[in-house]
C-alpha cells in the first residue's frame, strides 16, 4: 500500500467515525433525555391511554365550537381552556411554551400529599379546579396541540423521581432541537438533560401510544398503574 493510499484510508475512516456519532446524536434527538424508547407491553397504561385520548378528542369539539364562537359557549370549562389558549398565542416559540405552563400550574389547585389513579381530559381537569401531576401534564400536552405544536414534537413523560422515589408526569415539548420539560412544580422550563440526576424517564405517551425509555437506570417498578402528584 503506497503512503497516499494509506493516508486516504485514515481519512475516509475518520470522516466515516464522525459521520457515525452525528447520526447517533440526531438519533438521541427522537426522544427526551437522549434515550430511545421500545413499545410497551403495559396493559392498563395503554388502556388508560387509549381512553383518554378518545375523551380529548370528544372535548375538542366543546373546545373548537367555543374558539369559533364565544357567545355561545356554554361551558365555563371550556371557556377557562380558551382563554389559557387565546394568551398562549399571545406569544411565539419558547414564551409561548412557559406561558402555556406557567398558565396551567396556575389553573388547577394541587391535591398537596393526596394523589389520585384518575387520568382526565383537560375540560374534566378545569371542571374539578384540582387535580395532580396527571392532569396538569395532560392540559399542558392537549393545549400545546392547539397552539401550533406538532403532536411529533410533544411527550407526556413519566419518571421516577429519585428523591421521593414516586412516580411523576411533566410534558416534554422539542424546541430548537432541544427537548424542554414542563413541570407542575415550577414554572421555570429546564431541558430534559437538567433534570436527568432527579429524574429516571420510565414511559412516554404521545400520538404514537405508550413506549418505554431503554437504557435508563433500572427501575423495580414501571408505570403499570401510575399513581403521582
Amino acid at each position: 500500500m503506497t503512503k497516499r493510499k494509506y493516508w486516504e484510508q485514515r481519512i475516509f475512516r475518520t470522516l466515516a467515525a464522525f459521520l457515525l456519532l452525528g447520526l447517533t446524536a440526531q438519533t438521541n434527538l427522537d426522544e427526551p433525555f437522549g434515550l430511545s424508547t421500545v413499545t410497551t407491553s403495559t396493559v392498563p397504561l395503554s388502556t388508560n391511554w387509549n381512553d383518554l385520548q378518545s375523551q380529548i378528542d370528544m372535548e375538542q369539539a366543546i373546545v373548537a365550537q367555543c374558539r369559533g364562537e364565544a357567545k355561545f359557549c356554554s361551558s365555563r370549562a371550556a371557556a377557562r381552556f380558551v382563554a389559557i389558549l387565546n394568551q398562549g398565542e399571545q406569544h411565539e416559540g419558547i414564551a409561548r411554551i412557559g406561558h402555556i405552563n406557567r398558565a396551567v400550574n396556575l389553573a388547577i389547585q394541587g391535591l398537596n400529599n393526596q394523589k389520585t389513579e384518575n387520568w382526565t381530559p383537560p375540560l374534566t381537569a378545569l371542571a374539578q379546579v384540582s387535580g395532580d401531576c396527571k392532569q396538569y401534564s395532560v392540559l399542558k400536552y392537549v393545549a400545546l396541540t392547539n397552539v401550533g405544536f406538532a403532536r411529533e414534537d410533544l411527550r407526556i413523560v413519566i419518571v421516577m423521581d429519585r428523591t421521593v422515589h414516586r412516580q411523576h408526569a411533566v410534558v416534554a415539548v422539542r424546541h430548537a432541537g432541544r427537548w424542554l420539560i414542563l413541570d407542575n412544580r415550577s414554572s421555570i422550563l429546564v431541558e430534559s438533560s437538567d433534570v436527568a440526576a432527579h429524574y429516571i424517564p420510565l414511559n412516554v405517551l404521545d400520538q404514537q401510544g405508550v413506549r418505554e425509555f431503554v437504557g435508563a437506570p433500572t427501575v423495580a417498578h414501571r408505570a403499570a398503574s401510575f399513581i403521582g402528584k
